[in-house]
């Protein structure tokens, strides 16, 4: 089995599910009735337009962190290396 992530936004809805299936079809098809049998429930983001449906999923390693929260990750997180570094002017 395959560990899959899958976000979708709808009618101002955000569900965003993790969930485990034989390959990228199943996991779709496990999102969907998990969807429209009420058991998988989004939560009210109210910021897409309600007449469109964005879908994304990835095949996730089990061994590697792909949410964040605001419990995990503080503001101002530096990523890589500065471009500028200051250093002493000759002056």
């Amino acid at each position: 089995m395959k560990l899959y992530r899958i976000q979708a936004r709808y009618k101002e809805i955000y569900i965003d599910k993790m969930l485990e299936a034989e390959n990228d079809k199943a996991a779709l098809e496990t999102f969907s009735n998990g969807v429209n049998s009420g058991e998988i429930k989004g939560i009210d983001e109210g910021f897409y337009k309600a007449d469109r449906v964005y879908i994304t999923f990835e095949e996730v390693d089990r061994n590697v962190t792909t949410t964040t929260s605001v419990k995990e990750t503080s503001a101002g997180v530096q990523m890589g290396q500065p471009g500028i570094a200051a250093e002493q002017s000759n002056a």
